[in-house]
C-alpha cells in the first residue's frame, strides 16, 4: 500500500508540472505541495547527531544507498561529484548526503572514508533502522535487506535523488536514468543541474 501511495504522489507530481509546461523535465518530480519533514535523528561520519535541522538553510541532496555496494552507489557518488562544482556555482547552499542502509556494517568511520574518498565536502549519515527507515521512507526513498546470514547480504535501495529545500521540506525527487545495455540507473547530470536551474528560479523562500 505504502509503495503505490509513493506511486500516486510521484505520478500526480509529474502530470501537474507537465501541464504547467516549464523547463522542467521528465528527469525530475517536483511535489506540487512541498511535504515537511517530521523530527529524526541520524548519525554521521564524525559519530555526532544528524537531524532534520541540518537541512535547514541548505540544498540537499539526498541518496540512500551503502559502502558495501557494487554498482549503484559508487557511480551515483561519482557521478554527483562530477556535477557538484556546476550545482554550488548555482547554489552556495547546496549539500550532498550520502545515508546508509546498512548500519550493521557501515560505520561512521567506514563511512567517512568512504564519502572523503568522492568527495570531501560529501555528508555521510546512518542510525539503526528503527530510526532509518522512517526517515528515509518521509524523504520519498526506499531500501529493505535480504539474507542477512551471508556476510557479503546486498541492500535493495532506491536510485532517486531527493531534494530537500531550505526550509527542511521534501521538496522534489530526481530520477535517474538506465543504461540500455546493463538496466543500471545512472545520475543523468546535465538534466539534473537544469533542472535544479529550473527549481531555483522558482523558489519563492
Amino acid at each position: 500500500m505504502a509503495m503505490v501511495v509513493l506511486l500516486i504522489g510521484t505520478l500526480s507530481g509529474g502530470a501537474w508540472y507537465a501541464d504547467k509546461k516549464n523547463s522542467l523535465t521528465g528527469a525530475v518530480v517536483v511535489y506540487p505541495q512541498a511535504r515537511p519533514l517530521t523530527t529524526f535523528t541520524l548519525t554521521d561520519g564524525d559519530d555526532e547527531p544528524f537531524t532534520e535541522q541540518n537541512f535547514a538553510d541548505h540544498w540537499s541532496l539526498v541518496f540512500v544507498g551503502y559502502t558495501f555496494c557494487p554498482d549503484i552507489c559508487p557511480t551515483t557518488l561519482s557521478d554527483l561529484s562530477r556535477i557538484y562544482p556546476e550545482l554550488t556555482a548555482l547554489s552556495d547552499k547546496v549539500q550532498v548526503i550520502f545515508v546508509s542502509a546498512d548500519p550493521a556494517r557501515d560505520t561512521p568511520e567506514r563511512l567517512k572514508a568512504y564519502t572523503e574518498y568522492f568527495n570531501p565536502n560529501f555528508i555521510a549519515v546512518t542510525a539503526e533502522h528503527e530510526q532509518l527507515m522512517p526517515a528515509v521512507q518521509q524523504l520519498g526513498l526506499i531500501y529493505g535487506i535480504f539474507d542477512r546470514e551471508d556476510a557479503n547480504y546486498l541492500v535493495d535501495h532506491s536510485a532517486s535523488i531527493a531534494l530537500v529545500n531550505p526550509k527542511g521540506e521534501l521538496h522534489a525527487s530526481f530520477r535517474p536514468d538506465f543504461d540500455e545495455k546493463t538496466e543500471m540507473p545512472l545520475v543523468n547530470g546535465p538534466e539534473l543541474v537544469k533542472n535544479f536551474s529550473s527549481i531555483l528560479a522558482r523558489w519563492r523562500g
